[in-house]
């Protein structure tokens, strides 16, 4: 009885305490980059902390295309809207090559047309390919602080059903 008053308290107390933020503390915005029919080719995700004095982004945190990781960056900027998170990136423009180097990526993407377009290189210059897309809802991944206080609770529901 005693220890289950202490565990109440204890964790009570610990999470009324503000954590100590880490450098992934923001939310990662994800968006999927999709074809004409839905279907997934690539995916981008950002971290919100991770923007400059003019409100852009810079860099991000997992960009891949037609399952190839990109890599270099030769142009990136991605925008969105702070006040509306869940509408995802209001605009973007890239100009990256995958990590072996072998194709190029150039494209834009804006909220106000709804649609981006994307043209693929080879990394010697050879015209590939050029398309639209679109992109998928965005989804936010929350801060790390707060997975570790549901791991806390679930712990303390193990210990509770335990007994």
């Amino acid at each position: 009885m005693l220890k289950s008053i202490v565990f109440a308290l204890s964790t009570l107390l610990l999470s009324a305490l503000p954590l100590a933020q880490s450098a992934q503390a923001a939310p990662i915005m994800t968006q999927e980059f999709l074809f004409e029919d839905g279907s997934s080719f690539g995916v981008l995700s950002i971290d919100l902390d991770n923007i400059d004095e003019s409100g852009n982004v810079l860099e991000w945190e997992l960009f891949e295309l037609f399952g190839l990781t990109i890599g270099e960056s030769f142009l990136f900027i991605v925008d969105y809207d702070p006040l509306d998170l869940a509408a995802g990136f209001t605009f973007f423009n890239f100009d990256v090559n995958d990590l072996s180097n072998t194709f190029a990526f150039q494209g834009f993407w804006d909220a106000e047309f709804g649609e981006g377009f994307m043209d693929i290189f080879s990394t010697d210059g050879q015209f590939i390919d050029a398309g639209s897309f679109a992109l998928g809802r965005a989804t936010l991944v929350s801060a790390p602080a707060t997975a570790l206080l549901m791991l806390a609770a679930m712990g303390g529901l193990l210990l509770r059903r335990r007994r």
